[in-house]
């Protein structure tokens, strides 16, 4: 029985610790700095109302469920809906001609046929794999010193450190176990499945053998385990790196995306080239492991050709968005995209 607080409670006791020094800190600039005083107050307001938040819906969790049935069958309903709730916008969005200019690969869309058979095989892997695999879950965790106990509820302040230094073991992860599920020895036998989309749609992100799919799903537990461990630090990531893998099989490279705004992120226009060539880059989040180890060459050179050979100021940090450079029109990436395939 796995749910023990002695870990989170050190963890919370010292998370409060530090939220008096940051008080006593800025209490003694209040004097000279009113406004950072007022940010002060309203930052910790704001703190307590999404800590309260976040402990009146745990504590519905917890009066209402087994702990046996969070870790398993209720993570897996909460996986499933915001899986496939983060593709709905981008599924709406393929009913809509309009959209189909900030489409990456315009002439391509997928069919329904198509789509119905990546959802059923989509499902049947979700049931059968995943499900069983957060089941087991329950028993695993003791080992690790995951935690339900309301005593050992994460602050929120702790997720704004927590969320993208997860993002960067993953991603760092994802790299070199994805690069080798390339290797001509293996690829064929696992990675060839998810690789039957070549213009993929969000919910292809997750269509792939059960080998990948276990071994890549170790990464995205990596993070929680040396940094936090708490059923909700968990869940709350497990939303963003769903949103952010369905984003990046969505097909799309709209300009309103926020984040454009994340330096270093690669989003669709990185994985969509990975999907279309069969090669580099094979990062799932950002653009400096690619980079740094020279899997990307292929994919500048792509991005040259459609801004008329200019490339970011700060690239890798920043290669598309409106950051530091001005997007070809939808006209102009249309024209270079169509006959080029790398």
């Amino acid at each position: 029985f796995f749910f023990q607080a002695e870990a989170g409670i050190r963890d919370l006791v010292r998370s409060r610790g530090l939220g008096d020094v940051y008080k006593r800190q800025f209490a003694r600039r209040a004097s000279k700095d009113p406004l950072v005083d007022r940010a002060l107050e309203a930052a910790l307001a704001l703190e307590r109302r999404v800590d309260a938040m976040f402990a009146k819906v745990w504590r519905v969790v917890l009066d209402n469920f087994h702990p046996f049935v969070i870790a398993g069958p209720l993570t897996f309903a909460y996986h499933e809906a915001v899986y496939f709730g983060a593709w709905t916008p981008w599924l709406a969005m393929d009913q809509f001609e309009y959209f189909k200019r900030w489409k990456i690969q315009p002439d391509k869309t997928p069919s329904k046929e198509m789509v119905m058979k990546c959802l059923t095989k989509l499902l049947k892997s979700h049931v059968f794999i995943q499900l069983p695999m957060q089941m087991m879950f329950y028993f695993v965790a003791p080992y690790f010193g995951f935690s339900l106990a309301m005593e050992a509820l994460p602050k929120s302040r702790d997720l704004l450190w927590q969320i993208p230094v997860f993002f960067a073991i993953e991603d760092f992860y994802f790299y070199w176990v994805h690069r080798g599920l390339h290797h001509k020895r293996v690829y064929k036998y696992v990675h060839k499945i998810h690789h039957e989309h070549k213009f993929p749609f969000g919910i292809a992100a997750e269509y792939a053998h059960p080998v990948e799919t276990f071994f890549l799903g170790i990464g995205t537990l990596l993070g929680p385990l040396f940094f936090a461990k708490h059923m909700v630090t968990l869940w709350v990531w497990l939303f963003f790196r769903l949103v952010e893998t369905v984003e990046d099989h969505s097909g799309y490279d709209v300009p309103w995306n926020p984040t454009n705004l994340i330096p270093f992120w690669g989003g669709a226009v990185h994985h969509d080239f990975h999907h279309k060539t069969f090669e580099g880059p094979y990062s799932s989040v950002f653009t400096w492991c690619d980079w740094m180890f020279g899997t990307d060459k292929e994919f500048r050179k792509h991005q040259l050709k459609l801004r008329g050979g200019s490339e970011s100021l700060a690239y890798p940090a920043v290669f598309r968005g409106c950051l530091l450079y001005t997007s070809p029109s939808p006209r102009d990436r249309t024209r270079s995209r169509m006959p080029s395939s790398a």
